[in-house]
Parts: C-alpha cells; structure tokens; sequence
C-alpha cells in the first residue's frame, strides 16, 4: 500500500525491535522515522553494550531480522553446515544489525528517516495525534507512533555506588576493583553476562549469584533437538492455569524420556494463547512458584558458557545460592540462605541488581519516554508490572495510533523478549499499520 495521506510512522526505540518494525513497514511502502539512542542506533542495549565474549542465546540459523528468513544472520556470516548452528558474539549480531540498517537507508532513501537522539518527553496532541520531544531540541510528530524501548535504561536514584543498578550502563563494572567481593541479585543470563564482563576486566575477587530459587539456566542441547509436542496432561494443566500440576507433569515428561530443552521448545509457541486465558491469579502463581523454573529451561546457555560457569565454581570463584538480601551496608551483604532462619553475613564489596524490571513500577513511571504518558492515564502499567497495558495486537486500549512491539508487551502475551517472536509481531504490526 502507498504510502498517499498518510504521516510517516515514528518509531521510538532503534533496537531489534525498532529496526525489524521498520524493514517491514518499509515493504509496505510506508515512510518511517526510526528514533532511538545514538551509542545503541539499530544494536540495542543487548548488542550495543555487550562484550566479546557474551554469545548469542539463540543459533545463527534462527536469528535474521525478517520473518521469512530466519537464517539470514547465518547466511550473512556466510556459515556452512554445522557452523550455522553455532551461537555467536553478541556484537557480531550487532554488526549484522546495523549493516541492515545501511542496506534499508540504500534501497529506501527518504522514505527512512534516522534520529540518532534520546526522547525526552512523549505527549498527545489535538492533530496529528503525538509528538516526541528529543533532547537536541527537535520535536517530530505523528499519528501513528509505536513504542518499542526494549527494557531501556532508567534515571539512576540510587545514591549508594556501591550499589549497581543499571549493570548495563556504560562503564557501570569499572569501579569494581580486581579483588573486590560481589554480591548478584539474579542467577539468570544477566547474571551470567556480568560475571563474563567481571572476568574480561581482570576480575578475581569472590561471586556470590544469589536468587530465590538458586537455579541456573540450562546447557543447550547439542546437537539441538527438536520441540517436542506437549504431553495431553501437561497442556490441560496449563490451559486450567493449574500451574502445579503442570510442573509435576513436566516433570513426569521428563522422566519419561523427554528432554526439558525440547519440551520448553514445544511449549514456547503457545504460551501467549495459554497466559492470555489465564485469570491474573494465575498469572501471579507462574511468576512467583513456577517462572524461575521455567526461565531456567527456556532461557538457556551455549556450551563455552556454561565451561565458563562451571570452572568458576570448581576455582570457589562462583558461589550460585538460593536466598533472600536483606540489606547491604559497609562492605557486607546480610542474606537469609532458603531454608535457614538465621541471617548470615557475607562480603560484598559491590552489589549488582540483575533481576530485570520485574515489579519495578516506578522505573516505567520514570522513563522519560512514558512518564508523561502514565501521569496523563494514556498508558496504564499492567497489574504485574511487567510491561503496558495492551491487547493481543499490542494496541494500547481507547487509544488511537498507539501500539507496542516487544518487551512492553510481557504482561499481555509473556513470551515478548527473543528474536523469533519480536520479528512475527513486527510482520503482525506492520501489516496493521499500512492498512491504518
């Protein structure tokens, strides 16, 4: 469809989901603004900021921009055979990434328009509907603007440096000296980034990961496996949103034979359809009984990680325990280990927060992106604070020409973060977009 009448769409957030967007807008014939932090343009954080040894958590042959070619980033590297399934640096996706974006700029010409800038405000307007404020004094307005801002840094409170909050922020490790003790809050695949940054910078004081169950992500298969079909009982259980009896029919699975990888796999396309049916009660029983669990099989490592890992604790280097920080003061962590009574004190030096957004109501409400936004009532946090409220097409509700694409969607369809699902909501949105 041409693009006659129409404003051009603003796209505010050029990280994965920002670009993917829009090179299918593009193909719609659609004129595009694309905005998003100068440091992190087409990369994101999570390729922008990331180190050389931090790898990719998907294969190469699953990790193009496009729908319809997902093994585009493999064919870019030009892999063959085995190698296409090898789980590459981060930052080589990067690259991949933004020689996309070059190749958009070529074929597309005016009709994609770069902002290299940070959004200072977002606000509702009479006509054309929104403008975004940037902090080089440049307004842009539209009315259709999509909000793809990944899980975007916010304003630092924080007061305390020996407390890291924002683990991704530019040089947010290099006050750490070599032999200091570190307490992570999170034993997930931030927290395995840090230790691997921890490392590169000559790290070698003691880790303690600590999180409430103390579990670890998963070893990927390899060779990979295929998903496989989810047990009648299993997929009852979670179409009742019983998530106990899920758990212990996963478990039957898996002593039946049925590797937890390959279950995951099989799981994973339908888990948007099964959280939309659940009520918010079970919603809430997910995160709090069964998600470190499940993070631990969906989200999981290369095998060059995991060595890593596990060398790290063979050295005493890496403590992983289960646990709950009570505070942290002078130097020291005072921590309830599960199942004890007592508190226990342990060095830490420094504290890195690697538990995500999560609950974190208040870092929404002060992303300068969204706070006009929430303080006006045009965007609601959802009631788990995992994201905006939104429905299935990720459009904000009573609202014209607003929409969602990727981690603000978690509390509307929960599997909202990896590559294979932020490119089909690109497709799904870009096809509403033109017709809008």
């Amino acid at each position: 469809m041409g693009h006659f009448g129409k404003t051009p769409v603003l796209i505010a957030g050029a990280g994965f989901s920002g670009l993917a967007l829009a090179a299918q807008l593009l193909e719609h014939g659609e004129h595009v603004v694309l905005i998003g932090r100068a440091e992190h343009f087409a990369r994101g954080t999570a390729y922008g900021d990331a180190w050389r040894e931090h790898l990719l958590n998907v294969p190469a042959d699953r990790m193009g921009l496009r729908a319809g070619a997902p093994a585009a980033f493999a064919d870019w590297l030009g892999l063959r055979d085995d190698a296409r399934r090898q789980f590459r640096p981060r930052l080589e996706f990067g690259d991949y990434l933004a020689q996309e974006l070059d190749a958009l700029r070529a074929r597309h010409g005016d009709r994609l328009r770069c902002i290299p800038a940070n959004i200072t405000a977002i606000t509702r307007t009479a006509n054309p509907g929104w403008q975004v404020a940037l902090d080089s004094g440049e307004t842009v307005a539209s009315d259709r603007l999509v909000l793809a801002l990944g899980a975007a840094a916010t304003p630092d409170t924080q007061s305390n440096s020996a407390i890291i909050r924002q683990p991704w922020a530019r040089g947010a490790l290099s006050t750490i000296a070599a032999d200091s003790s570190v307490l992570i809050l999170g034993t997930g695949l931030t927290m395995i980034d840090m230790v691997l940054a921890l490392q590169v910078q000559g790290h070698r004081g003691p880790i303690t990961a600590l999180s409430r169950r103390g579990r670890l992500p998963l070893l990927h298969p390899q060779p990979p496996l295929p998903p496989t079909p989810p047990p009648t009982a299993l997929l009852g259980a979670l179409e009742r949103g019983d998530v106990r009896t899920a758990l212990r029919q996963f478990r039957v699975a898996v002593d039946g034979g049925s590797s937890p990888a390959s279950l995951a796999d099989g799981l994973r396309p339908l888990i948007p359809q099964l959280w939309r049916g659940w009520p918010l009660s079970a919603r809430r029983r997910f995160l709090r009984h069964l998600r470190p669990w499940w993070d631990s099989v969906r989200h999981r490592v290369a095998r060059e990680v995991f060595s890593t890992l596990k060398r790290l604790q063979g050295d005493g280097r890496l403590r992983i325990r289960a646990g709950h920080l009570i505070d942290h003061a002078a130097g020291h962590a005072h921590i309830r280990w599960r199942g004890e009574r007592d508190i226990a004190k342990i060095p830490a030096d420094f504290v890195i927060d690697a538990t995500g957004w999560d609950g974190e109501r208040s870092r929404y409400a002060a992303h300068p992106a969204l706070a006009a936004l929430i303080a006006d009532g045009i965007v609601r946090i959802d009631p788990l604070g995992l994201g905006l409220d939104c429905d299935s097409d990720g459009r904000i509700p009573g609202v014209d020409g607003l929409h969602l694409i990727g981690f603000l969607r978690r509390g509307e369809c929960w599997e909202s973060t990896a590559v294979p699902e932020l490119r089909a909501q690109a497709a799904a949105l870009a096809e509403r977009l033109a017709a809008y």
